[in-house]
């Protein structure tokens, strides 16, 4: 989280003080880079600069949620778990579970005893979830967040 806040506080002060689009397009992706991001994160920034230039973002809110995502993804460097995570923390919808997300499948795993890769666990579980998995998820988070894997089995802990 240090590095990320240093990196954006850099590229905020190349935009000027305040992140806009227009001064993120404004910048070339080497000044992108510059500020501590890789040749692939300042491709990707630059280009949902450009995105956002030409659409007006506030319209995603108005899609369904696969419609977002294919929005979002056919841009480069984004991909399935950004998507979700705009979905998520942005647009606030109420079913999105980010079976990629390290921290989801780690909280998946202490919780259930089970990795989430197995398809068969996923379904079982995360079906009774819908259409509320975002609630699932970011109760997910915030165990991760309060430390609360590090007290130990899931089952001492939540005393099931």
């Amino acid at each position: 989280m240090k590095a990320g806040d240093v990196i954006r506080g850099r590229l905020i002060e190349k935009c000027g003080g305040i992140l806009t689009p227009e001064a993120v397009g404004a910048l070339s992706q080497e000044e992108i880079k510059a500020c501590g991001m890789s040749r692939t994160k300042a491709r990707s920034l630059h280009a949902l600069a450009d995105y956002a230039l030409e659409h007006d973002l506030d319209e995603l809110a108005a899609l369904p949620d696969e419609e977002v995502r294919a929005e979002l993804v056919a841009l480069p460097g984004i991909g399935t778990w950004t998507a979700d995570m705009y979905l998520l923390f942005y647009l606030g919808r109420e079913d999105i579970l980010p079976v990629e997300d390290a921290a989801v499948r780690q909280v998946f795993t202490w919780l259930y005893r089970a990795p989430m890769t197995d398809c068969d666990v996923v379904t079982a579980v995360c079906d009774v979830w819908h259409p509320h998995c975002s609630t699932a998820v970011r109760y997910m988070y915030r165990a991760l967040n309060t430390g609360l894997l590090k007290l130990g089995d899931s089952r001492d802990v939540l005393g099931y």
